[in-house]
């Protein structure tokens, strides 16, 4: 669907149906805003949504040659690859052995090992799914949501319909056992990592471990409690993809006397948006994953491009009174 940036989503396990997934207002939002400027390509996990339901193999190397199937398929010789959870490992292995093809990744609420996210094991035989499901389908939709009671509901039918008990488990048992964390430094692509700030179910910690990890990789913490990008504030996990992509709409809302998206970088943005929240340098470098030093580098940058005279000594370079007046046009 759309025009633009390749950009191919690897499937959440276990849970993807393409066409239930219309059904929630939040994920249709999402895929037609990206679609403006992107060509976007999904597809069913193994066992999931409109896939062949009797396969149990979920590992790394599973999922990674269905990708690979599904890349041949539509004939990409270079695209965006995204992967969204469980999800990340695989696109992170791919994104490691196929350097010519994936010009950029986007990672969200992901991980490098599975033992992280999932510090129990789960007991796969068949009485114990029948049990858990229920609950377990509850739990996910309210931690995947931003807690409006129709959107869960919403979402734990989506789930119901995606899967069924065994495979569920099946996969989550496989996502613990993943482990890519000596292919992070394979990662040649450039690497969007997001999380959201107070998501229960999503580490920071794993997610600066990736940014860490991966050599060209940023961070950027957003605000809310919905683990999933397709629920609370939508517009801002596309806009930060789309920044991140260059593309995307102008920021028409600027006056002409403060700075333009062309005028400064996408990680000068988000600083500059930072600032205007009254945040830190220190508080930037962490939302941001990077070091002060990266921060006031960024911000001394700033000052030429909207007008100011380049501070002494690099210090206190937040403070200026009239960088504080215009970064609040970029809140």
């Amino acid at each position: 669907m759309g025009e633009g940036v390749p950009i191919l989503f690897v499937p959440p396990a276990p849970f993807s149906h393409l066409e239930a997934m219309w059904e929630l207002p939040g994920t249709t939002r999402w895929f037609e805003r990206l679609a403006r400027h992107a060509q976007v390509a999904i597809y069913d996990s193994r066992s999931t949504g409109l896939s062949d339901r009797d396969v149990t193999d979920f590992s790394v190397d599973a999922l990674g040659r269905d990708l690979e199937a599904v890349v041949r398929s539509l004939g990409w010789t270079q695209f965006v690859l995204c992967g969204f959870f469980n999800a990340g490992p695989v696109a992170i292995a791919y994104a490691a052995a196929h350097e010519e093809a994936v010009s950029g990744l986007v990672l969200w609420g992901a991980y490098a090992r599975g033992t992280d996210m999932f510090p129990l094991p789960f007991a796969v035989n068949e009485q114990i799914a029948d049990l858990s499901w229920p609950m377990l389908v509850d739990t996910a939709a309210r931690v995947w949501t931003a807690g409006d009671r129709a959107e869960t509901q919403a979402t734990a039918a989506y789930f119901r319909a995606s899967v069924g008990p065994m495979a569920a488990l099946r996969a989550f048992a496989a996502a613990r056992e993943y482990d890519v964390r000596a292919l992070l430094p394979d990662v040649d692509a450039r690497t969007l990592v997001l999380q959201r700030r107070d998501a229960t179910v999503q580490r920071i910690d794993l997610a600066r471990e990736l940014a860490t990890g991966i050599p060209h990789a940023e961070l950027l913490v957003l605000a809310g409690n919905a683990a999933s990008p397709f629920s609370g504030d939508v517009d801002a996990g596309v806009a930060a993809i789309e920044r991140f992509l260059g593309v995307g709409d102008e920021d028409v809302t600027a006056p002409p006397s403060t700075p333009t998206p062309e005028s400064l970088t996408p990680r000068e943005q988000e600083v500059l948006r930072l600032v205007a929240r009254g945040r830190a340098n220190k508080e930037i470098a962490y939302d941001l994953g990077l070091s002060v030093h990266t921060v006031e580098r960024h911000l001394t940058n700033l000052y030429p491009k909207i007008g100011l005279p380049q501070p002494h000594g690099g210090h206190c370079l937040r403070a200026h009174p009239r960088l504080r007046l215009t970064s609040a046009a970029w809140r």
